[in-house]
């Protein structure tokens, strides 16, 4: 592998602070995101009943169930990017495609699911799935996003041009006078892109209260928690000699070694800030997080974003209802809900189950 390129985001603070202890914690680091190109003789009746069954999605409207050599999955009625058949499953999304311009398949899988298993096992769960009904695949890397989530880092938006970086590209986000991230390169090169961001932001707004588990008893719940992120997209992965997931996870230390320092005869003498001697030496252990952990904390972080839309609307049935108290409340919204069922024809399960099943592929 090599390691001496310096990509168009290769990022290095240099503060000038002196050499005192930053007081940064590391909470975790590791691989975020493994998307996959798969190589595969897909059958012609596969494409056959992926097409019946998207135009069936399209006219409903909504994703349909479907079975893949026996294996459940959920079709959309769009495309995946430049795949035309999108296949939704709990595990993460796959594109199919017959273009012969393409990989014919295309998988991303979702991050809770490498945080609870671990990258190589994901990889794995896919080749179970697909290869009874595509044949063998040879997947390749198409995109690697590593990353370091610390606490203890009192960054400003001033900070920005502190920051060592062979790129010109560089934006700065910030809330109202509140810093949220950084974003050093372009995704368009299709090389390195760089993020500094508040990750804490990004869980509540998103739910993936998953990361209070996988952070552990460091997190303070008080402080942001400042995540930083490489993404390498094909051509930087090529540059690296990374083509494989084996060639990702085994290189994924070296990697983060390399994009962190800086390979400038002149800028490699500057004094470094000790917060950014902290994030070269990010142990990205690939641990994982118990996948019981990671689904409990998806779970609060559902109903956390869900209850206060639920309690409104509950106080508002309690007001045309004339109740008061929570219990009579409920007492009266079950036989509401079973006028609703007769007049509207549907089943209370029935509803659930197809809630449940799009949860599980959303």
């Amino acid at each position: 592998m090599n390691t001496s390129l310096d990509p168009s985001a290769h990022l290095v603070a240099d503060f000038r602070q002196g050499s005192e202890p930053s007081g940064m914690v590391e909470l975790a680091s590791g691989i975020d995101a493994l998307y996959l190109s798969g190589r595969a003789a897909v059958p012609d009746e596969l494409f056959d009943i992926l097409e019946l069954a998207r135009t069936k999605a399209q006219s409903c409207g909504t994703p349909c169930p479907l079975e893949i050599a026996g294996r459940p999955v959920v079709i959309a009625q769009h495309s995946f990017g430049r795949y035309r058949f999108c296949l939704l499953h709990e595990h993460g999304r796959v594109g199919i495609t017959p273009s012969a311009h393409l990989p014919a398949i295309r998988v991303q899988p979702r991050s809770q699911f490498l945080h609870s298993v671990g990258p190589l096992e994901a990889v794995e769960h896919f080749h179970e799935l697909l290869e009874p009904a595509v044949g063998p695949i040879r997947f390749t890397v198409a995109r690697l996003d590593l990353y370091a989530d610390f606490q203890g880092w009192k960054l400003t938006g001033d900070d920005r041009h502190l920051f060592v970086v062979r790129g010109r590209e560089r934006d700065t986000y910030e809330n109202g006078h509140e810093l949220t991230g950084f974003v050093f390169g372009r995704r368009t090169t299709n090389t390195v892109l760089a993020r500094i961001y508040d990750k804490q932001r990004d869980v509540i707004r998103t739910g993936a209260d998953y990361w209070n588990s996988i952070w552990g008893s460091r997190y303070d719940r008080e402080r942001p928690v400042h995540r930083i992120e490489f993404e390498l997209g094909r051509s930087g992965l090529r540059e690296y000699d990374v083509h494989t997931p084996t060639d990702a996870v085994e290189a994924a230390g070296a990697l983060w070694a390399s994009l962190t320092e800086t390979s400038d005869e002149t800028r490699s003498r500057w004094p470094v800030a000790p917060e950014w001697v902290a994030v070269q030496r990010a142990s990205i252990r690939g641990t994982s997080c118990a996948a019981e952990r990671v689904a409990a904390g998806k779970r609060e972080g559902s109903l956390r974003r869900l209850m206060p839309r639920l309690v409104g609307e509950l106080a508002s049935f309690a007001v045309i209802v004339g109740t008061e108290r929570l219990s009579d409340t409920l007492l009266e919204l079950i036989p509401a809900i079973h006028d609703l069922e007769a007049t509207r024809g549907f089943k209370f399960h029935e509803k659930v189950a197809e809630r449940r099943r799009q949860a599980a592929h959303s």
